[in-house]
């Protein structure tokens, strides 16, 4: 794990990184661009969210096998070392039927526990005198990143900052690509002005990321610094919403 200033992980793991997020800066300005038109056959498209992520999953899939195939260095080989299995903790190498089991009940969980933490929000919210749209924008989304976080927050502490930060990655690029598919399959998909703004957010602090991983430059300090873009957003939405 990087100390103090430290550069987050080695020029290999910012190119990956970056890679992630080219894939998922293009389709984020197409998701944006999509609510600002209307037009007939705009449901339709939804299929095209789905297909970017299929594309992206074979593709991240075969990137890996070909890492292993050129080998990997002593300290990638520890960083990524998982802890056992909990239904076959004294295995090292489990058996698929557990995998999968434990798997699914851990999405069961989470299932259950971000339906359980949004109802909340609902009640929260207007007890906060909070709209709708507020709710939804600032305080849902910590339903679904919260996941991502305990699973950073975890790795981070047993020095797995590479397999924390893909973590991160790769959810960004479900979230980019899946969730709109089924947005423009049943909604209208029309941005006001306060979805336009969290866009326009939300891409600039991509493109600084982006910005920042190919120069081989993301520290702990720089990654900080993106979490400002988000109270950027929520200063913005105040003369929106008011």
């Amino acid at each position: 794990m990087p100390q103090g200033g430290g550069a987050l992980g080695d020029a290999k793991d910012m190119k990956r990184l970056a890679r992630d997020q080219k894939w998922f800066l293009p389709i984020f300005v197409v998701k944006v661009g999509l609510g600002l038109a209307a037009f007939a056959f705009k449901p339709a498209l939804g299929v095209l969210f789905f297909a970017a992520y299929a594309v992206y999953f074979v593709r991240e899939i075969r990137s890996s096998r070909a890492d292993g195939a050129d080998g990997a260095d002593g300290a990638d080989e520890e960083e990524e070392e998982l802890e056992p299995l909990k239904l076959q903790p004294g295995t090292a190498s489990p058996a698929t039927w557990a995998v999968v089991v434990q798997t699914l009940a851990a999405l069961v969980v989470i299932f259950f526990a971000a339906h359980f933490f949004v109802k909340q929000l609902d009640v929260i919210g207007p007890m906060l005198g909070l709209s709708a749209t507020v709710t939804a924008l600032l305080l849902s989304p910590i339903a679904t990143e919260l996941p991502e976080i305990m699973n950073a927050v975890i790795w981070i502490r047993q020095g797995k900052v590479r397999l924390a930060l893909a973590n991160i990655s790769g959810a960004m690029m479900i979230q980019a690509t899946v969730p709109s598919g089924i947005g423009l399959f049943f909604t209208s998909w029309h941005f006001d002005g306060a979805l336009l703004w969290s866009g326009i957010v939300t891409t600039a602090a991509i493109a600084y990321l982006l910005l920042t991983m190919r120069a081989h430059k993301l520290t702990p300090a720089r990654l900080a610094v993106a979490g400002a873009f988000y109270a950027v957003f929520a200063i913005g939405l105040v003369p929106l919403l008011g």
